[in-house]
């Protein structure tokens, strides 16, 4: 689709570091450097609204266009939208504008920031656990009773015990056991 790009767990990992780092800094930042910190509110924001569309929806915005990212996330996390709005309507005055962010102007920037953020780390992270294998997975091969054993299993094998890890226990038809993809 134009507009959006699909992702994969490297994207998920460079836009979720993004926006942990653009957050961090701008609370480095904070009162001195208000509109920079601003800017860096607004970065971490989309960023991190970017990791949640990954990995809900498997795609994320890659237009200039607010009202685009904001329908996305809209799909992916219904609530969230609203803290992306209002980074981005805060945008062209912290970034095109002569005028200073105020102090509660950047407080809220804070807040929305840190909720999008926060909401992107669980996502990721409730991504990552239920990609976790059970104690045994089936086998890819889909042969009757193929089933990978558990982590470090020790496994008795011609006389002797060995630890086998992702490989199939079934003999698929006298082939030698495959190697699991994990």
């Amino acid at each position: 689709m134009a507009g959006r790009r699909d992702c994969d767990s490297a994207i998920v990992a460079g836009r979720m570091s993004k926006a942990i780092e653009f957050f961090d800094a701008a609370d480095l930042l904070g009162k001195e450097m208000a509109n920079a910190a601003g800017d860096l509110y607004i970065d971490a924001g989309i960023a991190a609204a970017d990791v949640i569309c990954c990995v809900r929806l498997g795609v994320h915005s890659n237009t200039g266009n607010d009202n685009a990212a904001v329908a996305l996330l809209k799909q992916a996390d219904r609530g969230s939208e609203r803290h992306l709005n209002t980074l981005l309507n805060l945008k062209n005055k912290a970034a095109y504008t002569h005028q200073d962010l105020t102090s509660a102007e950047l407080k809220k920037m804070n807040r929305a920031a840190e909720q999008l953020v926060e909401t992107a780390k669980r996502t990721a992270a409730a991504q990552l656990t239920a990609r976790k294998p059970g104690p045994h997975r089936r086998c890819r091969s889909g042969m009757p009773g193929a089933r990978y054993p558990p982590p470090n299993e020790v496994v008795a094998h011609g006389g002797r015990r060995r630890t086998r890890i992702g490989r199939c226990r079934a003999r698929h038809r006298g082939a030698v056991p495959h190697v699991a993809v994990l």
